[in-house]
């Protein structure tokens, strides 16, 4: 099994530098959706790109068969639907909140407005959304030569966000199966080895985050 893309979701919004950040996220309209909830569907118009401020949320594609097929997990500290958003194009992938979740809702206006106030914002967002992708890239790339325990440890730290120790992510270990791209067996020998060494505790339907900081010196930092 490949590992899926993680592209769906990155950091453009934490990227931006602070003050731009907070004045952006303060123009947006906060939304809540409880788990199971679609958020966008492919082939809609973009009118707004998302950030999550708490929660997770699965992105991927419905199939004619109605499975979803996950292409990446995401949580706090993430945006989605940016590259379609301002790229004026339909949406490529699915959403739906993969636990209740608090979103910010950034459109046009909000958008427009920011730039109106600071025109040396536009640049800043190119630039950006620039990084972000090539890092979206980088990441493809590394995670070519990391161990199923080390990716594993990659996509909890995604989805852990900011957040510190004690965190516990709603997720179930067959959505983590298919971000990591193995089998559900793989994943389980995986999640076993991380508890073993005191860095995660599985729940049911969950994973809490014991050592954040060694999940991070696991991958390289």
């Amino acid at each position: 099994m490949n590992a899926p893309a993680p592209m769906a979701g990155t950091g453009f919004v934490k990227a931006l530098p602070e003050r731009i950040s907070r004045d952006l996220l303060s123009r947006g309209q906060l939304r809540t959706f409880a788990k199971g909830q679609i958020i966008q569907q492919r082939g809609d118009v973009a009118k707004e790109f998302w950030y999550i401020e708490s929660g997770s949320v699965q992105v991927g594609r419905y199939g004619i068969d109605g499975r979803l097929t996950l292409f990446a997990l995401i949580g706090a500290g993430d945006t989605f639907g940016e590259l379609a958003f301002m790229g004026e194009f339909p949406r490529t992938v699915d959403a739906i909140a993969g636990s209740d979740c608090r979103l910010i809702r950034i459109g046009q206006s909000e958008l427009q407005s920011l730039m109106d106030s600071d025109p040396a914002v536009i640049g800043l967002l190119l630039k950006t959304m620039a990084l972000t992708v090539q890092e979206a890239f980088d990441l493809i790339e590394s995670s070519r030569s990391l161990s199923v325990p080390q990716r594993l440890a990659v996509a909890l730290l995604q989805l852990c966000g900011d957040q510190g120790d004690g965190t516990e992510i709603m997720v179930t270990q067959q959505d983590l199966a298919d971000l990591v791209g193995v089998s559900r067996v793989s994943l389980g020998k995986a999640l076993a080895r991380l508890q073993g060494v005191g860095l995660v505790e599985p729940g049911y339907g969950s994973v809490t985050i014991r050592d954040r900081a060694a999940l991070r010196d696991m991958v390289g930092g």
